[in-house]
């Protein structure tokens, strides 16, 4: 991921966005595979009113490598200049029988899901099925440990925002140090309760959680292996 020098000003605002966005509707139906997720235009109606009004834009890029992998680069760009930035890829299968409608199709499904994960919002991956035969791709999904409703959830984190703000500039920026002296200010059940998967609104990623969770970030702490 890449950023800009000071990333403070952005941090808050993805607080107050990320308090303010719901999960989008599930509203398209896979006949195939009898279930319903939310499109990109869901995701976007969600996500667009809440940056709006933090006063976060979103940019979204297709481009393709030299090996010929789709890629779409989205970059979030706050009012005061400062902004974050990350590309993910995918390959077509060479044996698409409709190259140009598979890099249309994913150039959508990867737009979706850089903008999904960027915005923290839950939604079904049942239209990565219809990259079938086109792409190959998995994903791992985090497990919800919450036991706090997603009110009492939000409240928690507005409460402690400029703990949780403390320790994604932390990781960010590779400053374990200060990541984890903001982490351990926290008593035990906070911590706990804050630990809800992104995909159920947590305040952390995915990445940010396996950080806290390894031995260097404790040892940055505690000086040794607690």
């Amino acid at each position: 991921m890449k950023m800009s020098e000071q990333i403070n000003e952005l941090a808050t605002a993805l607080v107050v966005a990320q308090g303010l966005i719901q999960n989008p509707t599930k509203s398209v139906k896979n006949d195939f595979f009898k279930s319903k997720y939310a499109d990109l235009a869901g995701v976007i109606d969600v996500v667009r009113p809440a940056f709006t009004e933090a006063g976060i834009a979103v940019i979204q890029a297709p481009s393709t490598g030299a090996d010929g992998e789709i890629a779409v680069t989205t970059t979030l760009v706050h009012t005061s200049g400062q902004w974050m930035s990350d590309q993910v890829s995918m390959a077509i299968d060479p044996s698409a029988k409709n190259p140009a409608q598979a890099a249309g199709s994913l150039i959508t499904y990867l737009r979706r899901y850089s903008l999904s994960a960027f915005a923290n919002v839950a939604q079904n991956d049942d239209d990565g099925n219809s990259l079938a035969g086109n792409v190959k791709a998995v994903e791992q999904k985090p497990v919800d440990n919450s036991v706090l409703d997603i009110d009492a959830y939000k409240e928690l984190c507005w409460k402690h925002k400029d703990t949780i703000i403390a320790v994604k500039e932390g990781i960010a920026n590779d400053d374990l140090s200060s990541a984890s002296e903001a982490w351990y200010e926290l008593t035990k059940d906070e911590q706990e309760q804050l630990w809800r998967a992104q995909s159920k609104g947590g305040c952390f990623t995915t990445n940010e959680q396996k950080t806290i969770k390894t031995s260097e970030f404790r040892i940055s702490h505690y000086g040794v292996e607690a």
